[in-house]
């Protein structure tokens, strides 16, 4: 349950692309170019994730910080995916005595998503699937 939530979390971010509008001098005509190349990595930040407390309970952190990499191939596969977030326990949450290591299951990433939890209630955890280029 609480891996399916964090799964939405993360299965649920938006990749935006950047679209650039360039008028034509010649012709007077709007083209949409995008503003990196084709198959460029696309990044997307945001706030607000989940944060696992020293007992295992997740919360949700509003000011948690999270960053998305993504690289597709000319077909439009995945070839990388990239996730991390930064946040903090709320007042009351279980701090753990020193700093809590947590691997859950997520089918986007192989090695799972790392999580570490540490006893001044600071948060983080990554995934990443595939090789960056």
């Amino acid at each position: 349950e609480r891996s399916m939530m964090k799964r939405m979390m993360c299965s649920g971010v938006a990749i935006a692309t950047g679209i650039l509008l360039v008028a034509s001098a010649t012709t007077g005509v709007a083209v949409a170019k995008p503003d990196k190349p084709e198959h460029a990595a696309q990044t997307s930040d945001g706030k607000g994730c989940l944060v696992r407390d020293g007992a295992g309970a997740y919360h949700f952190d509003a000011e948690c910080e999270w960053h998305t990499v993504v690289k597709r191939d000319k077909n439009n596969a995945i070839q990388f995916f990239s996730y991390q977030d930064k946040g903090s326990l709320p007042a009351g949450a279980p701090k753990p005595s020193s700093a809590s290591n947590n691997s859950v299951v997520w089918p986007g990433c192989p090695d799972g998503i790392k999580e570490t939890t540490t006893p001044s209630g600071q948060y983080s955890s990554s995934c990443r699937y595939g090789q960056g280029n």
